[in-house]
C-alpha cells in the first residue's frame, strides 16, 4: 500500500511538473507599454485697438478720427470671434446725453466687410486660424455735423470695445453663443 501511495504520489507530482513544464514551453511575448499623449489647444486672443492712449481732444462736429479695431488669434487652434462696441456720450457733469438727436447719430463707426451684427455683438463670419487676424471691424469714428448741438460742447464720447473668442470646431459657438457666425455671412445673390 505504501508502494502504491508512493507511485500514485509520484504520478501526481510528475503530472504537475508536465503541466507546468508544458506551459512554460509555449512561446510568449509582451509589448512595451505605449503612452498616447493628447495636448489640448489654446484659445487666446489679442484685441487691437489702434487709438491714442490719451484719447483725442477738441473734437468738432463733422470730424473724422482714425480708430482701427481688429482681433488677433494668438492661440493654437482656429477660433470664432465676436466684438461688442458700447458707445456713450456724457456731458461735463457726467450725465448721459444719449446717442442720437432728432434721429441723427452723434457719432458713427462704420462696420466693415466680414462682420455682422447679431443681438448686440459683431461676429466675424469666418473662422480665424492660429496666428491670423480678423479684418478690421472699424477704421474710424465720424462725428455728426450740424445735428450736433451745443449740448455736446465739452462732452465726452467713449467707445468701449470688448472681444470674445471660442473654438471654431464641434459646435462650440452654437452651444455657447447660440449662433454659428458663418451662418450670418451674407449669401451671394
Amino acid at each position: 500500500m505504501k508502494k502504491r501511495n508512493l507511485v500514485l504520489g509520484s504520478v501526481v507530482v510528475l503530472a504537475a511538473l508536465l503541466v507546468v513544464g508544458g506551459t512554460m514551453a509555449w512561446f510568449t511575448a509582451e509589448s512595451d507599454p505605449v503612452e498616447n499623449k493628447f495636448t489640448a489647444g489654446k484659445v487666446e486672443i489679442e484685441l487691437h485697438d489702434d487709438f491714442p492712449e490719451d484719447g483725442i481732444s477738441n473734437v468738432n462736429p463733422g470730424d473724422e478720427h482714425s480708430k482701427v479695431v481688429y482681433v488677433e488669434n494668438t492661440g493654437t487652434i482656429p477660433i470664432y470671434v465676436r466684438v461688442e462696441l458700447t458707445p456713450e456720450w456724457k456731458d461735463a457733469e457726467g450725465q448721459d446725453l444719449g446717442l442720437t438727436v432728432s434721429g441723427a447719430d452723434m457719432a458713427t463707426f462704420p462696420i466693415l466687410e466680414g462682420w455682422e451684427l447679431h443681438e448686440g455683438w459683431y461676429y466675424y463670419t469666418s473662422p480665424v486660424a492660429a496666428g491670423a487676424s480678423t479684418s478690421n471691424l472699424i477704421e474710424e469714428v465720424i462725428f455728426a455735423g450740424a445735428a450736433m448741438t451745443n449740448d455736446y460742447q465739452g462732452a465726452t464720447f467713449t467707445l468701449k470695445v470688448e472681444a470674445e473668442a471660442i473654438q471654431a470646431t464641434n459646435g462650440a459657438a452654437d452651444g455657447e453663443w447660440g449662433i454659428n457666425p458663418e451662418s450670418l455671412a451674407p449669401t451671394a445673390p
